[in-house]
């Protein structure tokens, strides 16, 4: 305010509040109040990347980037089931190993393709978890029907899963008849079946994916993802890509992971990173085998010095007796 130039800080305070607006604050949501205040609060606004409100969907949020770090954040309010989810995720993540490694690739694969956003009709990430969840409870009961649990080959490999995973939601999942529950280990469902037609069947959004909410049974987590019919194709075009790069004809490529993942800066500056730090530890396990080694000698010369001086002490008590 250049009107508050020369003033001390109780003066600016005052017209700070003699110039605030209590009916326009009242007509802001809840939401909107939040992002007002985060836009202008003196620790955020320099801090901030990137801020918007979004009202027009079924859960409204206020998304926001941190700067210095890139963290992304969500806020809402008054959504009891997320501390739920978010312990649930955090059971499952012990459980199942593989999925926290095919969230991280999966997450990045629809962001990199703009298909990771629920309010433009993309994949968000509680339905995301809930999809690979589903597909390692079904992969681990086929592989106990066929006695290959726990075994070789590929039952643990995280590229053979990841195209199971983009063979399965890309091409042979019934997005028009079929639903998801992952309750009592995981199973499929008709959306047209009574009691749940009126919850997972959208006559306008055939090709919608049906996902049960394990916390609300008949709340429907795929409903806003509208675009879900790209998002499969964009599955299968994965499949098919990375399939060239490991069938006859062999197409090759430095990296197959790359050709579906884009590589950014930050990853190639993790990638040296974890290579330095490989190269840091092996160095430390070779000084401390060195240690060990010198350790060792140095005792050893030690033990035959004494063996050398207990036997000469045994020599001259021998020549004392014959004396």
């Amino acid at each position: 305010n250049p009107n508050s130039q020369g003033l001390s800080e109780k003066q600016k305070q005052q017209i700070e509040m003699d110039e605030y607006n209590i009916q326009k604050e009242l007509k802001l949501s809840p939401l909107a109040r939040l992002g007002e205040a985060l836009r202008h609060h003196p620790d955020w606004k320099n801090q901030l990347s990137y801020l918007e409100v979004v009202e027009n969907t079924r859960v409204p949020i206020v998304k926001f980037t941190h700067g210095p770090t890139n963290i992304n954040m969500d806020i809402c309010f008054n959504q009891e089931t997320g501390l739920l989810a978010a312990d649930l995720m955090k059971r499952l993540l012990d459980a199942m190993p593989p999925l926290k490694p095919l969230t991280f690739v999966l997450k990045y694969f629809l962001a990199a393709r703009g298909l990771n956003e629920p309010y433009t009709g993309g994949c968000g990430s509680f339905l995301l978890q809930l999809m690979i969840v589903s597909f390692l409870q079904h992969r681990e009961r086929h592989s106990l029907q066929h006695g290959s649990s726990g075994g070789g080959g590929d039952t643990m490999n995280l590229g053979s899963m990841l195209l199971e995973f983009f063979e399965l939601y890309g091409m042979d999942f019934n997005y028009l008849t079929t639903g998801i529950s992952i309750r009592s280990d995981g199973f499929y469902f008709p959306k047209g079946a009574k009691g749940k037609k009126e919850h997972f069947f959208h006559s306008t959004r055939l090709f919608s994916l049906a996902m049960e909410n394990p916390f609300e049974i008949t709340s429907d987590v795929g409903q806003t993802s509208y675009r879900m019919q790209l998002i499969a194709k964009s599955f299968e075009t994965a499949m098919r890509v990375l399939l060239s790069h490991t069938a006859e004809p062999v197409i090759y490529t430095e990296s197959i992971l790359a050709s579906i993942l884009p590589p950014t800066e930050e990853m190639f500056q993790r990638a040296t990173m974890y290579k330095v730090y490989k190269i840091e530890r092996q160095l430390e396990q070779r000084s401390g085998r060195k240690n060990d080694n010198e350790t060792g000698n140095e005792k050893n010369d030690n033990d035959g010095r004494k063996r050398k001086a207990s036997s000469e002490l045994e020599s001259d008590s021998d020549m004392e007796d014959s004396e």
